[in-house]
């Protein structure tokens, strides 16, 4: 397996969620604690499948924050650039939706102590000297002026050591408008090398018109479409989308799509019941990008990815636990769900 150092930037947030799954936080007297992050989780999910991969974040310097250091040394991601200082960490609460009742997020993450740390050049610098790839998505620079100018600071030297940039857009309406997402991803859209969305991120930041459906192959096909609009606009090396058709809650359909030199490679898809809504996207960034790092053939980086994508849908948590061999094997043959033995 062919290893590259991967470096991520953004924010770890506690999870928190009612310790019996799908109860409302209205009912519950106890929560489960965890720790994720779009970032983290694509960077924790890297590491899982025995990439080198490099967080660089700020977490209080208390408890909380140890312990989220903690949870990504667990999967072997490098904690040496983590800035430990004064303040809170962010926070969101998880209701999860069962059958045709949605999930709801709560976030409480104004004024975390990540938002207003300026990370130094010499870091970003020393971080990027023997890197290959670096992660960041539209949720941070969403969060603060000080993360848009590390954001903006971090690619300018990322770019200077020949590191590929990876966007994920991961659009959230209740963080900032299209509009303000449109002028700063403007800024630095020309550097990115590997772009990742979904339909519904291209239709809120860039005016994508689509209609809706609840047909697979239609959405597969208006995916493309969004693929393209967006090529249009810019140049990438690879556009990755993910597709999620909600039957309702905790049934899914999920694939996804893959746009290099003009060809388009959609792979797999999978119909299942969802045990945890969250981290299916991030999954998918890191099986494509390990994809593409080993140099798999385009239809088996999709397919790679979107078993990733479905897999880690299937537990609790938003991070990839599966290893290389689980996937390959998942994604090559039928998933019943007998017993392996």
């Amino acid at each position: 397996m062919i290893k590259n150092n991967i470096i991520a930037y953004g924010e770890v947030l506690l999870r928190l969620t009612p310790l019996v799954h799908g109860d409302l936080i209205d009912q519950s007297s106890a929560l489960n604690m965890s720790f994720a992050g779009a970032e983290s989780n694509i960077i924790s999910g890297l590491s899982n499948l025995g990439h080198n991969t490099t967080m660089i974040t700020s977490l209080p310097k208390n408890s909380l924050g140890k312990s989220a250091c903690r949870f990504l040394n667990s999967f072997g991601v490098n904690t040496d650039y983590i800035k430990f200082k004064d303040g809170r960490i962010g926070s969101y609460y998880i209701e999860h939706g069962t059958s045709i009742r949605g999930g709801k997020v709560i976030y409480d993450r104004l004024d975390s102590c990540f938002c207003f740390e300026i990370i130094k050049e010499t870091i970003w610098s020393k971080a990027f000297k023997d890197s290959d790839f670096y992660v960041i998505t539209g949720i941070t620079p969403a969060l603060s002026n000080e993360c848009q100018k590390n954001i903006l600071n971090s690619i300018k030297i990322a770019k200077s050591n020949k590191v590929k940039i990876v966007f994920d857009l991961n659009f959230r309406r209740n963080l900032w408008s299209g509009t303000e997402a449109l002028k700063f991803i403007s800024k630095i859209i020309n550097d990115v090398d590997i772009l990742i969305g979904n339909v519904g991120s291209v239709s809120d930041i860039f005016g994508f018109e689509h209609k809706n459906s609840n047909d697979f192959s239609e959405l597969e096909s208006i995916t493309k479409s969004a693929c393209e609009f967006i090529s249009n606009k810019y140049s990438f090396d690879m556009i990755g989308m993910t597709i999620r058709n909600q039957i309702h809650a905790t049934h899914n359909q999920l694939g996804g799509i893959i746009k290099v030199n003009d060809k388009y490679y959609f792979g797999r898809s999978y119909n299942l019941e969802i045990i945890d809504r969250l981290g299916g996207g991030d999954a998918f960034v890191s099986g494509l990008l390990h994809g593409l790092i080993n140099n798999f053939k385009n239809d088996e980086i999709i397919s790679f990815a979107n078993a990733c994508f479905a897999l880690t849908q299937t537990i609790k948590g938003d991070v990839n636990y599966f290893d290389e061999d689980d996937i390959t094997d998942f994604s090559s043959k039928n998933y019943s769900g007998h017993i392996k033995r």
